[in-house]
């Protein structure tokens, strides 16, 4: 595959921004970033376009348990760190983590429906999703792989019973599901992206890969503001 269309600069000025986070909903980084994601929204205006997706093994992304024995320890050890740096209480191997393959999806495209229910950059998906990752990584409340843990963790959210019957639901083999094509197309445009691991935070296009990068995610925001860039409204 030619690499051309990948950004090796920043993309040229825009007179809107988008902000896009590409995520695996059980990413302990995207967990840990999140809190911070939402800081920079609300303090510049964006919106938040939460793109739900699992590791991009077309672009060369590594699933973590597929990782050499150095690698995954290194991972343990850093994400240690970051969690005790960031006062955030991770479990170091949580109970449902990692699930088995083709079990994320479930979640992804609830989080996906609730957004597309109550807006993109609303209260609801960010709590939605923020309150699964914790779960996985915090709580250990159940198993994020079944529909059952989701429907709880809806209903703590506060949403009602027809919301979670429409929305949080195991339809990840029905191809005409709203959420399983947007599930699918937030995966399509991460291969043309260029994006492989996650989080990945995406200003009109330019990505910043790992919640490590967001300091530069806020920068790229406050250089586009002061160029005359408006937050682009869904």
């Amino acid at each position: 595959m030619s690499e051309e269309h990948f950004l090796i600069v920043p993309p040229a000025s825009s007179d809107g921004i988008r902000f896009e986070i590409y995520y695996g909903v059980s990413s302990p980084w995207a967990l840990l970033g999140a809190p911070e994601a939402e800081r920079i929204a609300e303090k510049y205006g964006v919106t938040i376009y939460l793109k739900p997706i699992v590791v991009v093994e077309e672009n060369g992304g590594i699933r973590l348990k597929t990782r050499h024995p150095a690698r995954q320890a290194y991972h343990a050890l850093d994400l240690y760190r970051t969690a005790k740096h960031l006062n955030v209480p991770m479990k170091a191997s949580p109970k449902y983590y990692p699930q088995p393959a083709g079990t994320i999806e479930i979640a992804g495209q609830a989080i996906i429906r609730i957004q597309q229910k109550f807006g993109i950059g609303s209260k609801e998906a960010l709590k939605f999703s923020y309150e699964i990752q914790r779960c996985i990584w915090i709580t250990e409340q159940g198993d994020h792989a079944k529909v059952e843990t989701l429907q709880q963790i809806a209903r703590q959210c506060g949403f009602d019973e027809q919301t979670i019957d429409e929305c949080v639901v195991d339809k990840k083999g029905e191809e005409g599901d709203d959420g399983v094509k947007e599930w699918r197309r937030n995966h399509e445009e991460a291969v043309k992206l260029g994006i492989f691991g996650t989080p990945n935070y995406l200003v009109n296009g330019e990505i910043f890969w790992g919640q490590d990068r967001l300091n530069f995610v806020e920068i790229r925001i406050k250089e586009l503001i002061e160029a005359g860039a408006k937050p682009v409204k869904y």
